[in-house]
């Protein structure tokens, strides 16, 4: 996914990407991208808990808001 979302910014399309795995998100090396450690799956937040879920969206949509690149942001979820 980084890799596309490199691509898509050369086209001038902004991305965000929202990880679990650390190793691989940065060594793809995404423009934005926010990492949690939450499980496989659970990407964005955990099932039912809407809150974490809109945390997590909340915070991976506002890096838009910042030129690419970014080192990727860590969220304290889990």
């Amino acid at each position: 996914m980084g890799l596309i979302a490199r691509a898509l910014e050369v086209a001038g399309i902004a991305t965000v990407m929202t990880s679990w795995n650390v190793g691989k998100t940065v060594g793809v090396a995404p423009p934005r991208a926010t990492m949690t450690r939450l499980s496989r799956g659970a990407t964005v937040g955990n099932p039912g808990d809407s809150a974490q879920q809109r945390r997590v969206i909340s915070t991976s949509l506002a890096l838009l808001a910042h030129p690419a690149p970014l080192a990727p942001v860590m969220l304290d979820e889990k």
